[in-house]
């Protein structure tokens, strides 16, 4: 009987791996006997696996007769590979399992900037904590960019408002965002809070151009505010910077101002139950590539609570 050579010469291409699962169950039945009957097959048929499996390593793998089961020094070594050819395969279902919660890959967000939203944060900071492996990207843009971006799967998910509804997009409300008009301690304004924004028709605005939502925008209209600007800025947190060096008044997200009306830099001039509330959306498309990553981010984002 011919030896294997050392190097295998294709031998794993050759074998039957099928013909390694027969050898370890007649090791474990001590025998070809009990071992067919183990596995429900014809002692023929373990007997001629046997010997296939013999012929391609070239080398005897067990004594059978009158003196009982044993195995030669080579079948030694080939048991113990059937066991742990067997540990590998049987972990296998179990390492698929564990994929699924070790998520890999990259997710896209696009979102309109200067979003203060904790419910956000948490579900960011808590996807993370569990599936460290996806890298997660901010693009800031503005809001009429978002459902482009989603259509053309350049982008995940989109955070921002939404001017019309599209039936090939899914939105879920994430947050009510209060946007307040505020003014900087050198404005004649400060200090004080209105109910009626006719008070503060006659003052300067600073506006925030192309970042302004419609909603704020048809608002300032409706109640003649921002006639005349004093500053302009697409950026809001510069906009702010207008504002708080006086220039005028600048509708702001409440979260986005909170910190500078804490340091006295700001105040708010409208109460908040007169202030214009804009809903902020999660944004998906349904019909993109399936990806796993970005649904358990959805899920993640949609079921945190504060």
């Amino acid at each position: 009987m011919p030896m294997v050579t050392s190097d295998g010469s294709g031998f794993h291409r050759r074998i039957d791996w099928n013909l390694f699962r027969t050898f370890r169950e007649i090791v474990l039945a001590e025998g070809v006997t009990r071992a067919a009957e183990e596995i429900a097959r014809k002692q023929s048929a373990v007997s001629l696996a046997l010997k296939r499996l013999e012929n391609h390593l070239g080398v005897k793998l067990c004594n059978r007769g009158p003196g009982g089961f044993s195995l030669t020094d080579e079948g030694l070594i080939v048991a113990e590979t059937c066991e742990v050819l067997h540990a590998i395969v049987s972990g296998v279902p179990g390492k698929i399992e564990k994929r699924a919660d070790q998520l890999v890959g990259h997710i896209n967000i696009k979102m309109i900037g200067n979003i203060v939203c904790d419910k956000l944060d948490a579900a960011i900071g808590k996807f993370h904590a569990q599936h460290p492996q996806v890298q997660i990207s901010l693009d800031i843009c503005t809001w009429d960019v978002v459902a482009g971006a989603l259509l053309r799967e350049a982008s995940d998910i989109g955070l921002s408002p939404v001017r019309h509804f599209r039936a090939d997009l899914e939105y879920n409300l994430l947050f009510d965002e209060i946007h307040r008009p505020y003014c900087g301690r050198g404005h004649p304004l400060f200090g004080r809070t209105f109910d009626d924004t006719s008070e503060l028709r006659n003052h300067a605005f600073v506006l925030t151009g192309n970042d302004e939502p419609d909603e704020l925008t048809a608002y300032r209209i409706a109640h003649g505010l921002g006639a005349h600007i004093a500053g302009l800025s697409d950026s809001p947190e510069e906009a702010m910077r207008l504002a708080k060096l006086g220039l005028g008044i600048c509708f702001l997200p409440e979260g986005l101002a909170a910190d500078a009306v804490a340091q006295g830099q700001l105040t708010p001039l409208l109460s908040v139950d007169s202030a214009p509330r804009l809903s902020v959306f999660v944004i998906t498309n349904p019909a993109a590539h399936r990806h796993l990553a970005r649904d358990h981010l959805v899920q993640e984002i949609l079921s945190t609570g504060l």
